[in-house]
């Protein structure tokens, strides 16, 4: 299912263009033009054609979407080892000499290649972003048209295990092979760079890349990064159990959303100034700890009716603030933070993605409403609503533990990056540190996990082993790959205008690691400005001038304190009914936390207190 492309021949040489000029170091050439773009899918010696893992082939000129509207070469396959493997894969080529382009450096070409990531359950077949800045565009649609996930299960409780892997990895690592390729034939020349480019899924498919393809690529964005898919899309659905299970008095049910919203504000007034400035951005939500009890209807300080809470309603809140957890209190993901919006995973209807989480943990396609219709008559209702947080019958703990167990080593994406690093790739993430859609603790985690496998021996942080070539962005106040979160609304930090991809280029190609990037809110006459740090560093005020401008605030300090880091060491990987924490696994040392040490074997010793 891994095949690698095998190259057609090459066009040959080219007239003569001072590359070094555009930085990249290609020396001149002189010879005649590449094939035309119609050519790259009807002659046999460009490699697509005839190939046998390649279904159908398409190639033509045709123009990105106005205003831009950039003629250029696209190459549309699809790519299948088996009857069942479908899957297409786009590439946009900025027109070589052959085809008349100009302006680049072959042709419209500049020389490079970006690979652009899909979002939720969908892939991506649009190349225009990268094209018309002179990139060599790529995407798939992973294998399935749409965004539905529910065919991963069979309606007989198997996994459908060839539309799950061509999704996660198959697609995308052949999206970059032939798109390298592709670009090859048609330019006659090797791209100089290659990059990634995705939020989201695409950060989760940036990371799978880097683990996995690690020598194809130069540099991936990967932000905001679904990476541990099976165990954040399964904790997507503790708040909606507790609200179904706690907050309803008469029936149960999902609380107001006004009244999500009153708390959500609460605790950015209770917590702001926890970083010394008052801005209404709470800089590490790690830090807040607001009680939603002191949002109980008739409390002093309260909202007033009907925006305030019952106690029905604010226990439930606390439980979605602390997150998933197993009957002996250890923590087995992360939560919703607070200051965060609450509206997309715990409003009226659980988030559908999280509802088909349960639906692959279990095996089980009735926990999808609709997906298998009744036989004579309308579809039965999705049970999703009949797991419990903590009791009889299953409940969360055991539903999180079976997908652990049965798809999440298929599905997230947690491995080293060695080869990645040793191939001189640079990698940069961005996360909006009240991201309402897939908890920023997550790759807070791991980038902890990775720091502490490079670490170096004089390295005081515990952190510069690591951001030699990997560095994560912490953007505060900031939603899902830079939306509004709530009441924060857009005027929040966040790369605009391509900086964060435009901080990738320079790292890779100039060796200027980044610092700091700029940070834009929008949405107001007088837009924010903020430098974003990498992490463990924030912005910090530095007491005079303008809070909203980036020119008063340096980087510095450092979030990883025990205070914020000891409470979010999770339970051991496929014990999470009954595990214990395991601090190896979130790359906290316990002595830290308090905590007792490895045994001989290195696993972790029977410690039951202090569950953070």
């Amino acid at each position: 299912m891994n095949t690698r492309p095998r190259f057609g021949r090459l066009a040959g040489c080219f007239a003569a263009v001072a590359f070094s000029a555009f930085g990249i170091g290609w020396a001149p050439g002189e010879a005649v033009a590449g094939p035309a773009c119609a050519a790259l899918a009807t002659n046999s010696q460009y490699g697509l054609k005839g190939n046998p893992a390649i279904k159908s082939v398409t190639s033509t000129v045709t123009t990105t979407a106005a205003p831009a509207s950039v003629r250029y070469c696209r190459v549309t396959l699809v790519y299948g080892t088996n009857p069942n493997q479908n899957i297409t894969i786009a590439v946009g080529l900025p027109l070589s000499l052959a085809d008349g382009g100009t302006g680049g450096i072959l042709g419209a070409w500049n020389g490079r290649t970006q690979g652009l990531g899909g979002g939720g359950c969908a892939g991506n077949l649009s190349v225009d972003a990268a094209v018309n800045t002179g990139y060599v565009g790529s995407g798939t649609d992973g294998g399935h048209s749409g965004g539905d996930c529910t065919p991963g299960v069979n309606p007989n409780h198997t996994y459908n295990l060839e539309f799950i892997e061509d999704f996660f990895r198959v697609g995308i690592k052949q999206e970059i092979l032939w798109s390298k390729q592709i670009a090859t034939t048609y330019y006659g020349r090797h791209p100089a760079y290659n990059y990634w480019n995705g939020c989201s899924t695409g950060g989760r498919q940036g990371y799978l890349l880097a683990q996995e393809l690690g020598e194809e690529l130069d540099g991936i964005l990967a932000s905001a990064p679904a990476m541990y898919w099976t165990r954040f899309q399964t904790a997507q659905m503790w708040g909606q159990i507790a609200m179904f299970e706690l907050a309803g008095e008469t029936p149960p049910g999902p609380i107001p959303p006004a009244k999500l919203l009153a708390v959500q504000q609460s605790a950015i007034a209770a917590c702001d100034m926890n970083d010394g400035v008052k801005d209404g951005i709470i800089d590490d939500p790690r830090t807040c700890h607001f009680d939603a009890t002191a949002n109980i209807c008739g409390k002093t300080g309260a909202p007033a009716s009907p925006n305030c809470l019952t106690a029905a309603e604010a226990a439930a809140v606390n439980k979605i603030w602390d997150g998933p957890r197993n009957e002996k209190g250890n923590r087995i993901w992360f939560p919703l933070d607070r200051g965060t919006d609450f509206s997309i995973l715990d409003g009226p209807a659980p988030f559908q993605l999280g509802v088909v989480q349960f639906e692959w943990d279990e095996k089980d396609p009735s926990y999808v409403a609709g997906v298998q219709p009744g036989l004579f008559g309308p579809p039965p209702p999705s049970k999703w609503d009949t797991v419990t947080l903590a009791g009889p019958g299953l409940d969360y703990p055991q539903v999180a533990q079976d997908g652990s167990r049965n798809i999440a080593d298929v599905t997230d994406t947690f491995g080293p990056l060695d080869t990645f690093k040793e191939h001189g790739g640079k990698m940069i993430t961005f996360v909006g540190g009240n991201d309402q859609f897939i908890y920023p603790r997550g790759v807070i985690n791991y980038y902890r996990e990775m720091a502490e496998r490079y670490q170096t021996d004089r390295d005081p942080t515990g952190f510069e082993g690591v951001q030699s070539f990997y560095r994560l962005f912490h953007a505060p106040g900031v939603g899902h790959c830079g939306a509004p979160s709530g009441a924060l609304g857009p005027n929040v930090p966040w790369p605009r205008n391509g900086a964060d991809f435009n901080a990738l280029v320079n790292w890779v190609e100039k060796d200027i690691a980044p610092s700091q990037v700029i940070g834009q809110g929008v949405g107001v006459a007088t837009p924010l400005s903020r430098p974003l740090c990498p992490y463990p560093q924030t912005a910090k005020y530095t007491g005079s001038g303008d809070i909203h401008s980036a020119a008063n605030w340096v980087c510095g300090g450092n979030l990883e304190t025990p205070q914020a880091v000891c409470p979010d060491v999770l339970v051991r990987y496929k014990d999470e009914v009954n595990g214990n924490l395991d601090f190896r696994g979130s790359g906290v040392r316990p002595e830290d936390c308090g905590r007792s040490g490895h045994d001989q074997d290195g696993k972790r010793e029977e410690d039951d207190a202090d569950h953070g």
